[in-house]
């Protein structure tokens, strides 16, 4: 059980930003070894397709600038914490999705919050979830709506899922149900 005083991340915005200094994900992706000479495209592409606007929503203009923009998002190498290593930033120029200036990888999260396709693509990610196989993107864009206006409150977005006329349809009904071979 969570420590009573302790608020959990909630917010998506904190998550991505967590996910994004996270140790495990920094390893993983090898974003430990982007760096300002040689910036490494598989943070920002898993970014991107994965975790934000899905796969043919960006360029691949996008992904470079992303990469360069989380150089030096690294970790401690005595503590395994994240680390920004200043020396190791791309410190200049760069434009991604339409914003210009010395963009670091914080800017980049933001610019992706403000871009509907990415509340759009979680959104259509929980519907698959938790309604159907098959989105109605008509609800689910009403539903990315109400999850931007809370500032992606993740609270908000399940509500206005699960109390949605299409969640409670027949036809939705134990569609979602997985024999225990697919669980496995």
């Amino acid at each position: 059980a969570a420590p009573t005083n302790q608020r959990w991340p909630l917010i998506f915005r904190e998550m991505l930003a967590g996910v994004a200094r996270d140790p495990a994900m920094i390893l993983y992706l090898d974003n430990v070894s982007n760096r300002r000479r040689k910036p490494n495209e598989n943070f920002a592409r898993e970014l991107l397709e994965l975790f934000t606007l899905g796969e043919g929503h960006y360029t691949e203009k996008d992904i470079k600038e992303a990469a360069r923009a989380f150089t030096g998002w690294t970790l401690d190498r005595k503590t395994g914490e994240f680390r920004f290593a200043q020396g190791a930033h791309d410190p200049g120029q760069k434009t991604f999705m339409g914003k210009s200036g010395a963009l670091g990888g914080q800017d980049i999260l933001n610019a992706l919050l403000e871009k509907p396709q990415t509340s759009i693509y979680i959104v259509g990610k929980a519907w698959r979830a938790f309604v159907s196989e098959e989105p109605d993107n008509k609800e689910i864009e009403r539903i990315a709506k109400i999850w931007r206006a809370s500032d992606y409150d993740n609270a908000a977005m399940m509500r206005a899922l699960l109390t949605s006329r299409e969640f409670y349809r027949a036809e939705h009904q134990g569609n979602l149900i997985k024999s225990p071979v697919e669980l496995i």
